[in-house]
């Protein structure tokens, strides 16, 4: 199941084209069950929020965040040996490899619910800051409206 996920989502980022995409302003889009919220820095790395609507084999939603960093190295928080956090208001979210799991869902939920209303946060990769985003309160408000989708860790019919 994760490797046509992670075929799925490289082939989504290959049809962004980062070159000109507006630094600080969410997009979104949806295909195949997956709806994507895509942020880039001034330093050209990407944060790529996936909320995904197709379960795994125990009927988890395995959302997750992918990390392109200037060099078009791909981190992926369901990666076990890499470690993203997100800091936003002071607060630090570390990204759970998986859902499904009490502490991993909680951290999970929380996370969502505090991106979608920041104006600006940080990413650490293996506790090594690599990009910091300011996307403003009324563009996170805005692309970022609707994330009850991404809240859901369980399928249901």
């Amino acid at each position: 199941m994760r490797l046509p996920y992670v075929i799925f989502t490289l082939a989504m980022l290959a049809s962004v084209s980062t070159a000109e995409a507006i630094p600080n302003m969410w997009t979104s889009g949806f295909g195949m069950g997956v709806t994507e919220y895509i942020i880039s820095s001034p330093e050209k790395v990407i944060f790529n929020l996936n909320c995904t609507g197709n379960p795994d084999e125990q009927n988890i939603l395995q959302h997750g965040v992918l990390v392109t960093l200037p060099n078009g190295t791909m981190l992926d928080s369901h990666d076990d040996g890499t470690e993203i956090t997100v800091v936003m208001d002071n607060s630090q979210y570390p990204l759970p490899s998986s859902l499904g799991w009490r502490n991993g869902d909680n951290a999970w939920v929380s996370f969502i619910d505090t991106l979608g209303q920041s104006s600006n946060f940080d990413v650490y990769v293996d506790n090594n800051k690599v990009g910091s985003f300011s996307p403003g309160l009324k563009n996170t408000q805005k692309e970022l409206s609707d994330l009850s989708g991404c809240r859901t860790t369980h399928y249901s019919d």
